[in-house]
C-alpha cells in the first residue's frame, strides 16, 4: 500500500491509539472520546473512510464506544477487547474550556500491537497516533512500508519520548497556548529533526506550520466556544483529509481550521 500519494482518492488511514469517556459529574453526563476516536470519527464525517486499531474496556462504556464508532461506520476489525476497565477523565468546563480533573488509563496501559496488529496497520497508506498508542515501539516497522506518518503531541513539547518518533514522521501536530518566538523557535528547530511539517495548534491564535524553509499561518474565527474537547483532534482530521485530496499545506491548514471551528461551537467533540 505504500506506493500511494497524498491525493490519489485511493488512501487507506488507521488511527492507533486511545479511546477513553469523558464524563462530567457536575453536568451528570458522559461521552466517548479519546484523540484517536476523534480523529476517527470526525474523518469518517468529512467522507474518508478510516480503521480504528485500539483496546477496548471490558464494561458498559467500552460497549458504547463501540457502539457511537459503529454508528459513525468507523472499522473496528481491530479494535480488541481487554481485561480491564475503560479509561476515563473527571472533567469540568468553564466558559468553554475543559478541565481535567482527574484520568485513569485502565486498559489502556495494556495496549499493544501483536504481530498480526501490526501487519495489518503496515497495510495503511496514512497512520495517525497519539501518546498512549506508544508508537515509538513500532515505528520503525511502520515506516518501513513508506506509510505517511502523522503523530499528534498534544501538549508534550519536551517528552523525552519525542526524540525516538520525530525521525520517521511525516507530520508533527502539538498544541500550545498562543503564538508567541518561543513556539516558533520550537518548531524551526523540532522540524530539523523529523525533516519533515510541524504543525502547532495555538488555540485562539489560530495554527502554524513550519516545513523548513518557512512559517504558514492560519489564523482562527472568531466563534462562540461551547466545549474545547476535540478541537486539536477535529484539526488534525479536517487536516488528513486534506492531505488524502492531495492539497497542499496551508490549503491542508485551512481544512483543519474549518473542521475545528464547528466542533468547539458544540458539547460532544465530533
Amino acid at each position: 500500500m505504500g506506493d500511494k500519494k497524498e491525493g490519489d482518492g485511493k488512501m487507506r488511514v488507521a488511527a492507533v491509539g486511545d479511546n477513553c469517556v469523558d464524563v462530567y459529574y457536575t453536568l451528570n453526563r458522559f461521552y466517548p472520546t479519546g484523540n484517536a476516536v476523534d480523529f476517527a470519527i470526525n474523518l469518517k464525517k468529512l467522507g474518508q473512510d478510516v480503521s480504528l486499531v485500539s483496546i477496548q474496556g471490558d464494561d458498559v462504556f467500552g460497549v458504547s464506544i463501540e457502539n457511537v464508532l459503529k454508528k459513525y461506520g468507523v472499522d473496528l476489525t481491530h479494535f480488541y477487547k481487554g481485561g480491564r476497565q475503560t479509561a476515563a477523565a473527571q472533567m469540568n468546563i468553564i466558559n468553554g474550556d475543559r478541565i481535567h480533573e482527574k484520568f485513569d488509563g485502565n486498559v489502556l496501559a495494556d495496549f499493544t500491537l501483536d504481530r498480526e496488529r501490526l501487519d495489518f496497520v503496515k497495510q495503511f497508506d496514512l497512520v495517525y497516533s497519539e501518546k498512549w498508542s506508544r508508537i515509538g515501539r513500532y515505528i520503525k516497522d511502520i515506516k518501513s512500508g513508506n506509510n505517511i506518518m502523522i503523530h499528534d503531541f498534544s501538549k508534550r513539547l519536551a517528552d523525552p519520548g519525542n526524540e525516538e518518533i520525530l525521525p520517521y514522521l511525516d507530520y508533527a501536530f502539538f498544541s500550545y497556548e498562543k503564538l508567541d518566538e518561543t513556539i516558533k523557535d520550537f518548531l524551526k528547530s523540532t522540524q530539523k529533526k523529523t525533516g519533515r511539517i510541524v504543525i502547532a495548534m495555538l488555540g485562539g491564535d489560530g495554527s502554524l506550520a513550519y516545513d523548513g524553509n518557512r512559517y504558514y499561518r492560519e489564523p482562527a474565527e472568531q466563534v462562540k466556544i461551547v466545549n474545547t474537547v476535540g478541537a486539536g483532534d477535529s484539526y488534525v482530521a479536517g487536516f488528513t483529509k486534506g492531505l488524502c485530496e492531495g492539497l497542499g499545506l496551508p490549503e491542508c491548514m485551512h481544512r483543519g481550521k474549518e473542521t475545528a471551528t464547528k466542533i468547539i461551537q458544540m458539547f460532544d467533540p465530533y
